[in-house]
């Protein structure tokens, strides 16, 4: 008994010391540590202003211009910004080192990226048709490792001007990263995407045959995931889009798709491939849903139509609405056409506009929209961010997954904000919100980064709603937070502020003068 007490006594001991420790966000200097500092303003304007830096590979040709090589840059990154768009900006601008040749061509700028579920969608600018083929590859592939090094990318895919070209205007397989001779994977590609007889014109650069046994990272994409010449039976690598579980976005999922064209250029069977596939529902049935009904079909084949300048639109008629939803103009309807025209798009090349019919009839937003394009669903891609709640009734905080728009992903504000809002539909049922009485999500006035440091500007109303609470629920809140903003790249600290001001606590139990760094100890290991 005595030695159960005493173990007991020990545990409790080193928790205290434990949590006094990483209470006061330790800074060492030569006044101490963990020091009651005056209480001062800090100018959050200047912080917005500095933004921060970001170490980051951008892949470029090296001088035998065979191989893309990763030219090391210090990146300016804005507040909220996927690091990704600095990247290829650097890209698109040319190399920092002369012993590197530029891929991209002037005229071609970004416009935009998405990035969710390890699939990112990199929206260019300008003209590359002027652009040899293998050249635009090249440029393609450089784009991907560029991506893939920054944000751990696993299928990323190139739109010209909210267009898919494909390769070479044939569907294919999103890119990975790779390694080895650029042309070697550029002829495997032709191989496994061009029908024979297909022979563009590429640049003076002698390209040589395919190797019958190319070097790890060679082949792109890999034979049992892409196209056999011509219309033979061909397993593409397709990234198709569910619903989320949550009901608020779509999500993207890559699957090995097996098509059975008639021919190179039979269209309306891909797209007959992709609706059978958006059918058979996710894999992941835990975080996506299917955004087709159960018994809603295809009456007849997808038409396809070309409009004369190189684009084309396809027609689908259903046996019901997609959704299931009680009237067509609800979100979850929204989401359902959002995943069929971003699957449809995403992969068949040219299709500009996707018309969705039920029974003949024109769907509702079809009928206001004159058609409806891959832009018009720009902002349904959500995205997934670690949270951390209170789990059950214990001194612990679980780690929990919630579906943010991926926009929004790289700001911490909003996911502090996402915090503050408590536990959503979907989420495990043994959580509990931190938040403390009236608090709401605009009590976080602000979150700005600087360097590794993130500063949370709470309200007045914030602080005052902690005056009465324990100890054990003030080191909920504050590690809550500060563990959900240091699950961000780049972030390591957090100092928090009340209206700009350092303070020196929240309700007397935890010092609040100096940064606090993130707390493994308090986070439950569910396994």
């Amino acid at each position: 008994m005595w030695g159960k007490t005493m173990k007991r006594f020990c545990a409790a001991v080193t928790a205290a010391c434990l949590l006094l420790l990483s209470g006061c966000g330790v800074i060492q200097d030569s006044k101490g540590t963990g020091r009651d500092v005056p209480v001062s303003t800090l100018n959050m304007n200047d912080v917005d202003s500095m933004g921060s830096t970001k170490k980051a590979a951008v892949y470029f040709l090296n001088s035998e211009g065979r191989t893309l090589t990763a030219d090391l840059r210090l990146l300016s990154v804005e507040q909220d910004l996927n690091p990704a768009v600095s990247a290829v900006k650097a890209l698109l601008l040319g190399p920092s080192n002369s012993s590197l040749t530029r891929v991209a061509p002037d005229g071609v700028s970004l416009d935009f990226i998405e990035f969710s579920n390890g699939v990112a969608n990199i929206y260019l600018k300008g003209s590359a048709a002027d652009m040899p083929p293998d050249a635009k590859y090249i440029m393609e592939m450089a784009i991907a490792n560029t991506v893939s090094d920054i944000l751990g990318a696993a299928a990323v895919s190139v739109f010209y001007n909210n267009l898919r070209e494909g390769f070479q205007g044939y569907p294919c397989a999103p890119l990975k990263k790779q390694t080895g001779d650029v042309y070697v994977a550029y002829n495997n590609a032709k191989a496994n995407y061009l029908p024979p007889g297909e022979t563009p014109q590429d640049t003076e650069t002698p390209a040589p045959a395919a190797s019958p046994h190319p070097t790890a990272g060679d082949e792109q994409p890999s034979p049992n995931e892409t196209a056999s010449a011509g219309p033979a039976p061909a397993d593409i690598a397709t990234v198709l889009y569910f619903t989320a579980a949550s009901g608020d976005y779509i999500l993207p999922s890559v699957r090995t798709v097996k098509y059975l064209p008639s021919s190179p250029d039979d269209k309306a069977a891909y797209v007959s491939a992709i609706i059978d596939e958006l059918k058979k529902g996710p894999n992941n049935t835990n975080m996506m849903n299917s955004p087709l009904a159960s018994g809603v079909s295809l009456i007849g084949a997808p038409v396809v139509t070309d409009n004369g300048d190189g684009t084309c639109n396809v027609a689908l008629n259903f046996s019901a609405p997609p959704s299931d939803a009680s009237y067509e103009g609800s979100k979850s309807m929204l989401l359902s056409y959002a995943a069929i025209v971003y699957s449809i798009t995403g992969f068949v090349p040219f299709v500009r506009e996707v018309h969705i019919f039920v029974n003949g009839v024109p769907a509702q937003l079809d009928a206001v929209n004159g058609g409806t394009k891959r832009s018009d669903f720009f902002g349904y891609i959500g995205s997934s961010a670690p949270l951390y709640f209170q789990y059950a009734d214990s001194g612990l905080l679980l780690e929990v997954s919630r579906s943010m728009e991926q926009g929004k992903i790289w700001s911490a504000l909003e996911r502090v904000r996402a915090l503050m809002r408590g536990p959503q539909k979907g989420d495990p049922a043994n959580i509990n919100a931190v938040k403390i009485g009236d608090m709401k999500e605009e009590d976080i006035l602000s979150v700005k980064v600087y360097n590794d440091t993130a500063y949370v500007n709470l309200s007045e109303g914030f602080k005052e709603a902690c005056a009465d609470i324990s100890a054990q629920n003030e080191m909920l809140l504050v590690y809550a937070i500060v563990n959900t903003v240091t699950a961000m790249d780049g972030i390591n600290k957090v100092q928090f502020l009340v209206e700009g001001k350092q303070t020196r606590t929240l309700a007397g139990h935890l010092c609040l003068s100096d940064p606090f760094l993130k707390n493994y100890g308090i986070i439950k290991n569910i396994g």
